[in-house]
């Protein structure tokens, strides 16, 4: 019984404690905001809504082990652990957002892309040479950022002009080939217009000289995906290998610890 109501005590004391907090934040919100604070304070909240909610639930499920005593110490020590271990994650979730959005802080918008570039592989050669995974010198370091700047970026940029590529010639390319043929075909066969100028000629904005205009898109599309399909895998696999054999060499060059 003793236990029972120990248990019943300490879920209840939370419960008040979280309401507490939760009616101060609610009655103070103006006064927190104009402090700065309320961020501070709702996340707190959260941490401590959490820890609230996981509780009871570790309480139960390792409910043979304790006494009336040991529930209050084991409750105590867990409560510190999970309110501890859930305010280190959004600290450091919240010094991530800081330093990705430094630039924009200081009034920089326009570097956080350059800024990111260059984080990116610079966190994670610092993680690689703190776990020691390669030797701590000046050459692994200045190796280690540019083989993880080339390992994101040389692929990303294998793939974003490979991708963009392929969707305008083809997928694009055929329907805009097929939805002007069409076009042309009502307007000359049939005096349907659906615009003053075939609809190639209105979203190209081919003023003079549309008919040319319309047969350089037409075959000039024509031209570029035939050669696409028949040099764009070859093409592709080049890159690949090149980048594949870059990595290796990159890697060959990084001083094992």
């Amino acid at each position: 019984m003793a236990k029972r109501i120990t248990f019943a005590t300490l879920i209840l004391l939370s419960l008040l404690g979280l309401g507490g907090g939760i009616q101060y934040y609610r009655r103070n919100l103006e006064t927190l905001q104009s402090s700065g604070l309320d961020g501070a304070l709702f996340i707190g909240l959260i941490i401590l809504g959490i820890s609230v909610l996981l509780m009871p639930i570790h309480l139960r499920m390792t409910w043979g082990k304790w006494s009336a005593w040991g529930l209050v110490r084991e409750y105590a020590l867990r409560f510190s652990l999970i309110i501890g271990t859930l305010l280190a994650i959004f600290v450091g979730f919240g010094l991530i957002v800081l330093i990705i959005t430094l630039p924009e802080r200081l009034g920089r918008g326009y570097l956080v892309l350059p800024w990111l570039t260059v984080l990116v592989p610079l966190m994670m050669v610092i993680i690689d040479l703190a776990k020691q995974n390669i030797k701590r010198t000046a050459k692994n370091f200045a190796l280690g950022f540019g083989l993880y700047a080339f390992r994101i970026y040389g692929l990303l940029l294998i793939q974003f002009v490979t991708i963009p590529i392929a969707f305008v010639l083809f997928p694009a390319g055929f329907f805009l080939q097929l939805l002007s043929l069409v076009d042309l075909v009502e307007r000359w066969g049939f005096n349907v217009y659906v615009s003053e100028r075939p609809l190639l000629c209105e979203w190209f904005n081919l003023l003079d000289n549309c008919t040319l205009g319309l047969i350089s898109l037409h075959v000039g599309h024509l031209i570029l995906a035939l050669l696409a399909a028949k040099y764009g895998p070859a093409l592709f696999d080049q890159a690949s290998v090149w980048y594949r054999n870059s990595l290796e060499k990159m890697v060959s060059r990084l001083e094992p610890a």
